[in-house]
């Protein structure tokens, strides 16, 4: 394959756990070595528009790690383990590289190189860095958020959208409701409908508020939001049932004495929910993240954002209605701000509500 290769962003910001603590990081041994104590992030990972095992990424590292087997499977490779010094073998045709777990050291035409990170075992299961698929295999490689896409030269060229369902029904999909991300999916006679483990789904099993990518169609009608084709859609976080949406600028935050939030939202235009002003209520529970899934901090939020609020359709009879925020999708944080950055906007938000009174009560 002589297509050059093409590296999509590594840095991700995550926030799932890895499910386990431990990692074979010495080829030559047994014993597991501790992974970190800090949470290390959950990936979703499509390999030529079909689901595979997830990866992961540690705090700090510059790529996700990815599952070798999987991997191979995909994309047709024969995988041959050495147990004796825990490397993997994969075969394709003239192709072949070894992969030694524990050692920075990937074989590239015979010659050896380093990526920076060395492959580890977690729980049975080998993984290598994702721009080993990019440098090693050769293949084209595109990170959104906590989603990566890998594809090789063979496959059609789509795009990849990531977002939150606003709005589903059986011909199309919503994602971002209308807010600067926003993107109007239409359904096509072969659209695949999937969970991120691969289970297969239908249309009509998409619901408000779940979290998605989707590979669609280079080409998108110039209409407001943009509309195009969809090929796939994978469901990687899936929400309650029966879930409202609403979505526009902030109107204003208060905070109580306990630090919770409330959100007045202003111009809400979904059709689950028309009105023009609702309060949401954050508390410990409600999810809080931006259009790509990543986790984002209550404080961090100011009344330049815009955003879209989910709730169970359980609202006070007061005006404005208040009820309790189920999911708050930011559309207009980015997680990958530096830290001065992101040190910085807690602090204006915690000036301006010093003297902010509850709303009203019903």
């Amino acid at each position: 394959m002589n297509k050059k290769m093409k590296t999509g962003a590594a840095a991700l910001a995550l926030t799932a756990a890895l499910s386990s603590g431990y990692v074979y990081a010495n080829g030559n041994t047994d014993a597991p070595v501790s992974v970190s104590t800090t949470a290390a992030g959950k990936v979703s990972i499509t390999v030529n528009g079909h689901a595979i095992d997830a990866g992961f990424i540690l705090p700090d590292a510059e790529h996700p790690m990815i599952p070798v087997r999987s991997l191979a499977e995909a994309l047709g490779m024969e995988l041959t383990w050495v147990k004796d010094s825990k490397t993997a073998e994969l075969t394709k045709g003239n192709v072949w590289t070894a992969i030694p777990t524990g050692k920075d050291q990937y074989n590239v035409n015979r010659m050896y190189v380093e990526l920076g990170q060395a492959p580890v075992i977690v729980e049975g299961t080998q993984y290598v860095p994702l721009n080993f698929a990019s440098e090693v295999l050769h293949a084209n490689v595109k990170t959104e958020g906590a989603s990566v896409t890998i594809t090789t030269e063979e496959v059609q060229e789509f795009a990849t959208s990531v977002g939150v369902v606003t709005y589903a029904d059986d011909s199309r999909v919503h994602i971002n409701g209308v807010g600067p991300e926003s993107l109007i999916l239409n359904a096509i006679d072969d659209t695949e409908y999937l969970l991120a483990d691969g289970t297969s789904l239908d249309i009509t099993d998409l619901k408000v508020g779940d979290q998605v990518v989707a590979q669609h169609s280079m080409v998108m009608a110039l209409s407001m939001p943009p509309q195009s084709a969809v090929y796939k859609i994978t469901v990687t976080e899936q929400a309650q049932e029966n879930l409202h949406s609403v979505e526009g600028t902030i109107g204003d935050i208060r905070v109580t004495d306990e630090g919770d939030r409330s959100l007045l939202i202003q111009s809400g235009m979904l059709p689950a929910n028309p009105q023009s002003e609702i309060v949401l209520q954050i508390n410990e529970d409600t999810q809080v993240v931006n259009t790509k899934g990543e986790k984002v901090d209550p404080a961090s939020i100011t009344d330049e954002d815009y955003v879209i609020g989910f709730h169970n359709g359980v609202l006070t009879r007061s005006l404005p209605p208040i009820g309790n925020a189920i999911k708050i999708v930011v559309d207009s944080v980015d997680v990958s701000q530096s830290p001065e950055e992101s040190a910085e906007a807690p602090a204006e938000a915690e000036d301006s509500t010093e003297t902010i009174k509850p709303f009203p009560a019903e």
